[in-house]
């Protein structure tokens, strides 16, 4: 079994849209002999998982989501010809993803945040799914889309409205889960695997850090029961 972390790490005065991840320790070794910190961060900055009523007016919340859909078999969809400013259609995914089924966890391959994590151009310049694209995954009925990319074309502008983020409302309308900015993915070597993707149960909120593991050589049952 071969088990790779796909999380990039949150560090102090990372950050995005203006708003930074901040640690302090209140309580130090020299002061009271432990250490014991606080953290405050953007829930879309870094590898987290979107709830639907991150875009979906009254939809579910962050500590509702399914377990179920966050963990199970995968199929790797290997895009990594597609880099700067390369829309990722439904065609593309048709003729790639023929081994993507009903229930599958979508792990779409790009290796952009392995060459630029960190950098403007990771959001302003990336590969990201087209509309037809977000459709063939419903069509395809998965329970969970990875990305290593910024998936919507619309966001790398700065500005913009929920109502223009097409992708976004086309997945969590669904309640397909977006599994958003993972990098190794380059390091996955089966076309078939298990994800496991674990956000924080914040209550009510609209997504939240997760600690991704891709696991190969062990398959997770389709069909199993959470106790949540």
């Amino acid at each position: 079994m071969h088990v790779v972390d796909l999380s990039v790490p949150v560090r102090d005065g990372d950050g995005r849209l203006g708003l930074e991840v901040r640690f302090e320790t209140p309580y130090r070794f020299e002061d009271c002999g432990w250490q014991g910190s606080t953290f405050s961060m953007f829930c879309h900055y870094a590898t987290h998982v979107d709830a639907p009523n991150h875009f979906i007016e009254h939809g579910s919340g962050i500590d509702q989501a399914p377990l179920a859909k966050l963990m199970g078999p995968a199929a790797l969809v290997e895009l990594s010809d597609h880099g700067a400013n390369a829309g990722i259609g439904g065609d593309t995914l048709e003729d790639r993803g023929r081994h993507v089924v009903p229930g599958d966890i979508a792990i779409l391959r790009t290796g952009w945040s392995d060459r630029c994590w960190g950098e403007p151009a990771f959001w302003s310049e990336g590969p990201y799914l087209g509309a037809d694209g977000a459709r063939w995954l419903v069509e395809r009925g998965v329970n969970a889309v990875v990305y290593d990319f910024s998936e919507e074309e619309v966001v790398r502008g700065g500005a913009f409205r929920g109502e223009d983020c097409v992708v976004h409302h086309t997945l969590l309308g669904e309640d397909i889960y977006n599994i958003e900015y993972v990098h190794r993915l380059p390091a996955i070597t089966a076309e078939r695997l298990a994800i496991v993707a674990l956000p924080v149960k914040l209550a009510g909120l609209d997504g939240a850090p997760a600690r991704v593991l891709a696991i190969e050589g062990f398959d997770i049952p389709r069909e199993f029961e959470v106790t949540a």
